[in-house]
């Protein structure tokens, strides 16, 4: 089996040592970074699986940091935060990130966390068929590529499970609760409700033609969403 190997950028040192003997336990090398700067540099350098960073850094923060690798790369993205708030989370994920964790970091949690959005990534739980198709939008399961009239579209893991659960329950209402469970992997409370919203805008302005009248992913209000009529 192939070693997880994570890029975790934190300025605080005492993060830095409890995490690297939690993450060992589980078999993980972790490449750790003091500052945006740093982080980049190394993930040029090393080929991870995973990226985790901190909010508030110095030199680049990690709002900016995670902008310049999903630029790169539809690596998973892990954002830390201190202070929980909505807006600071939502620029998170409309950075390119794929979850967030509050801080002090729960060393379960973040275990739980890291193993999830593998899964997302290495697309466990395969489809039978090979492509799901809806008008103009084209995913390949095999390849985990998406297209749009022949044009490539760049997706995160999680954007990618996002649209694919969709186009596979097509014309059926999903509950963020179904959703949170079966695309992001999450007991009912282990997730924040916002991070399937800004999932779902940054969806939209990658595969529908007007985001802001959208036909393919559908909001239903007071229910869920709903991919195509």
């Amino acid at each position: 089996m192939e070693t997880t190997t994570i890029l975790f950028a934190d300025d605080e040192v005492d993060i830095q040592q409890v995490l690297h003997l939690v993450l060992e336990e589980q078999g993980i090398q972790v490449f750790f970074a003091r500052n945006g700067s740093e982080a980049l540099d190394l993930w040029h350098k090393k080929p991870v699986d995973l990226v985790i960073l901190d909010v508030m850094m110095p030199e680049k923060d990690g709002l900016e940091v995670c902008s310049l690798i999903r630029k790169e790369s539809d690596v998973p993205i892990i954002m830390l935060t201190a202070r929980g708030r909505e807006e600071e989370i939502i620029e998170g994920f409309n950075a390119g990130a794929d979850d967030y964790i509050l801080k002090p970091v729960r060393p379960r949690e973040l275990i739980a966390r890291i193993n999830a959005i593998l899964r997302r990534s290495t697309g466990r739980g395969r489809d039978l068929r090979k492509r799901l198709t809806f008008e103009h939008l084209s995913l390949d399961l095999e390849a985990r590529r998406v297209t749009s009239q022949d044009r490539f579209i760049q997706m995160s893991p999680t954007e990618f499970q996002l649209l694919k659960y969709l186009m596979q329950n097509a014309g059926v209402i999903l509950s963020k609760e179904d959703l949170l469970t079966n695309v992001w992997g999450y007991t009912l409370g282990a997730g924040d409700m916002n991070l399937i919203e800004a999932t779902v805008r940054r969806l939209r302005k990658k595969v529908e033609k007007d985001p802001s009248s959208p036909r393919l992913i559908q909001t239903v209000w007071g229910a869920g969403y709903r991919f195509g009529d």
